[in-house]
């Protein structure tokens, strides 16, 4: 168990609680709660079944039924029994917001005296949940093979109990009341035991296949070990069928399996015996072969292969056509036979693994970014985890839609981001070059990006603070000299790698992406201005930026004298540096926590000196007090008068202006305007997710 916990550990691991089990567990006795004491209460429920699931390899629906949580639980807060009664789980859960759950020696006590009257049958008292237990907690303690579980799920990074907590629990191994018929085991997990299983959860198993090599085959032993054969049509068929896309290497995912040519089912149903001998068939990795021989173990014997993780890596619009004709036309699946060549990769290197795999796909299609990252299982992971943890889309194959910068983002965008982080400025420089034809200068540096394997949290802020920091480069064009928006036309992309590299120890230390315009605007002229000077001195005034700034050689001079250059100058504030490491503002608290739903209804709740001034003009039409959440960072409000996107501050501005307000102040804090109807201003559904939060607007 790790000793350490970090927060994106914490919220990562509490967003997987909550997609996982908030359609699983029973909260009706939490119905009439705040919304804040439902989440609280879920997120601990939600650990006990976690714990539950992970020690007795249930399912989720099955842990969260195993959930008991409630008063009369007598500290036991989900119960799993084996299936052959030979093993009982008895889970206590603490969930804590801050990674500092305990269990004391009060808690070991309350969770020992009620495993002591279930041990003795003495169930009054306890609540219908455990009641509705009883008989099968009878049949297990009453086992001579039971093996009886304590779990302490704590939401915390080490996991540690109190010391006299340890000390209880330990002397109850040697003293518990039916230690003559069953033993004791103490298990307590901690966050980092639940942030594993998470991320192992949004791998997707490997997809085991078996296949019947009968009408003779051959094999290879070196460098891997191969074999070429033929299987029916209706095997291949029968693979589909079970694994669906599953069944393909990332790469050919975009050839739509399930829209075969329709050449290739005519043939198959009108030539079916032909097949074999105008089809290259399919090819197909695996981890691991067993082999199983029906007679005797000869070469070209009928023999059984059973494959571990395998996938196709060519052969999919193959694939597709024999399962649309076998399922029309069954007959088929006896009369046609498939070629099939399967390479076994247990001794190959993954770089190996993947080279195989593209070369397979196609001559020299895999030349785009969007090509290797189809091909690289780990972008799979990447899209996974920005589900589970983050509730955002990640597209990286060919032809998804592409999501809305508030919903995620795409393979391209998050490799620029990758690029602008990487310390290296050759990196940077790769990347400027202009994508021609099919040569995207990004899958050249493809393992330089995404060979850290970095997880879906990091990814996404780089994401942010690309999209923050090209914003504000934008924005230092305005009023510049010509020979500035020049080398901000060309150099964007340099310009955000240097910024990047300033911000990284923010960005690192937080683990958050706050907001960074008060301090990153200064910074950005700064750089300028001393890029511009630099550019000068180093190439001369006419020199050619384009040919710079997609130099690796040139950009890496040219990194290393701009920032000796910045070394000797200060931060354009250390006030606004050091504000941005201030909690995130209201708004940023309700999207990144997603405490409101898209579509809740906001009122506009006026001041005195606001109804004084527009409060007429606000009541001629009931739809200027209304507006419509989204959960958008930067514009969350949709005004019901116009449809537009607004900041809380910029909305309340935009009434005034409307309104005609010609002695309006000039500042006001938006979030304190607007009310969701019995329940509070967004800035007080913010404090209820954190104690103090800035008290001002941010210019939101």
């Amino acid at each position: 168990m790790a000793d350490t916990a970090s927060p994106i550990q914490l919220r990562q691991v509490r967003e997987y609680l909550r997609n996982g089990y908030r359609s699983l567990l029973d909260m009706s006795d939490f119905a009439h709660r705040s919304a804040q004491e439902q989440d609280l209460v879920l997120c601990h429920r939600a650990l006990a079944a976690e714990a539950a699931r992970i020690l007795s390899g249930c399912d989720a629906g099955e842990a969260a039924a195993a959930v008991v949580d409630g008063p009369g639980d007598h500290g036991i807060d989900a119960v799993i029994i084996s299936p052959s009664g030979s093993d009982i789980w008895f889970v206590q859960a603490k969930w804590s917001d801050r990674a500092q759950a305990r269990i004391d020696d009060g808690d070991a006590l309350k969770m020992l005296y009620g495993l002591s009257r279930l041990a003795n049958r003495q169930y009054d008292g306890f609540n219908s949940r455990i009641r509705a237990l009883s008989t099968r907690i009878d049949s297990a303690l009453s086992s001579p093979q039971c093996q009886v579980n304590l779990v302490l799920a704590l939401a915390t990074g080490d996991g540690r109990l109190t010391q006299q907590a340890e000390e209880r629990l330990v002397q109850a191994k040697g003293e518990f009341g039916f230690k003559d018929r069953t033993s004791l085991n103490v298990r307590a997990l901690g966050l980092a035991d639940f942030y594993s299983a998470a991320r192992a959860d949004a791998v997707p198993a490997p997809v085991r296949l078996i296949a019947h090599l009968t009408h003779g085959w051959y094999g290879i032993d070196t460098p891997y070990r191969s074999w070429a054969g033929s299987i029916s049509a209706g095997e291949l068929a029968s693979w589909y069928e079970s694994h669906g896309p599953q069944l393909f290497d990332p790469h050919l995912r975009r050839d739509q399996p399930d829209q075969p040519r329709p050449e290739l089912v005519e043939q198959l149903v009108s030539r079916p015996e032909e097949f074999w001998y105008l089809n290259n068939g399919i090819t197909l990795l695996c981890d691991q072969v067993t082999r199983h021989y029906f007679s005797r173990k000869v070469s070209g014997h009928p023999v059984r292969l059973d494959l571990d993780n395998a996938r196709i890596i060519n052969g999919a619009q193959t694939t597709a056509a024999v399962t649309r004709a076998v399922l029309k036309h069954p007959e088929v699946g006896d009369l046609a036979r498939v070629n099939l060549r399967i390479i076994c990769l247990d001794d190959a290197s993954p770089d190996d693994a993947a080279k195989i795999s593209r070369a397979a796909g196609s001559d020299s299609r895999v030349t785009t970014l969007g090509d290797i990252a189809a091909a690289d299982p780990h972008q799979r992971v990447i899209r996974n985890e920005m589900m589970h943890f983050l509730n955002k889309r990640y597209a990286y194959q060919h032809g998804e839609l592409v999501p809305a910068p508030a919903t995620g983002c795409t393979v391209q965008e998050a490799a620029l981001a990758l690029a602008c982080a990487h310390p290296d400025a050759t990196v940077i420089a790769n990347a400027a070059v202009p994508a021609t034809g099919k040569n995207d200068p990004l899958a050249g540096i493809y393992d330089r990006l995404f060979g850290q394997k970095l997880d879906a949290s990091q990814i996404w802020e780089s994401v942010l603070l690309l999209r923050e920091t090209r914003t504000v480069v934008a924005g230092a064009v305005v009023g510049a000299s010509t020979a500035v928006q020049q080398v901000i036309e060309h150099g964007e992309l340099f310009i955000a790698h240097l910024l990047f590299q300033d911000a990284s120890a923010v960005v690192a230390e937080t683990r958050e992406t706050p907001s960074f315009h008060s301090w990153l605007s200064p910074r950005t002229r700064q750089i300028v201005e001393v890029l511009t000077d630099t550019l000068e001195r180093l190439y001369g005034a006419h020199v050619f930026l384009a040919a710079v700034f997609t130099d690796p050689t040139r950009c890496k001079e040219l990194a290393a004298d701009v920032k000796r250059s910045l070394a000797d100058q200060p931060f354009p504030s250390n006030e606004t540096r050091s504000r941005s490491r201030r909690r995130p503002n209201a708004i940023s608290a309700l999207v990144g926590h997603g405490r409101l739903a898209d579509g809740t209804r906001l009122m506009f709740q006026p001041s005195a000196i606001e109804e004084r001034a527009i409060g007429e003009w606000l009541r001629e039409d009931p739809s200027r007090y209304l507006a419509t959440w989204t959960n958008d960072p930067r514009h969350p409000l949709i005004w019901a008068v116009d449809g537009q996107a607004y900041s809380p501050t910029g909305l309340v501005q935009r009434i005034w202006q409307a309104a005609n307000w010609d002695k309006a102040p000039g500042v006001v804090q938006g979030v304190a305007r607007w009310v969701v109807p019995g329940e509070g201003s967004l800035v007080e559904l913010a404090a209820e997710l954190a104690p103090v939060w800035p008290t001002d607007d941010s210019g939101l």
